[in-house]
Parts: structure tokens; sequence; C-alpha cells
């Protein structure tokens, strides 16, 4: 399965970038 790197590598930006979104919003909230 081929498709299954691309479609991991996407999966781990997503989750990266969602957990670093989340924790800026509950700063700010904060803030």
């Amino acid at each position: 399965m081929e498709s299954k790197t691309p479609v991991s590598s996407y999966l781990r930006l997503v989750s990266w970038m969602y957990l670093h979104l989340r924790v800026d919003v509950h700063f700010g909230t904060r803030t």
C-alpha cells in the first residue's frame, strides 16, 4: 500500500496543526 505513506504523513501534519491550533486558542482565550 504505497498510498498509506502519504496518508500517514498528511494525518500526522493535520494532527500536529490541530494540536497547536487548540493550544493557541486555549492560551488566547485565557489571556
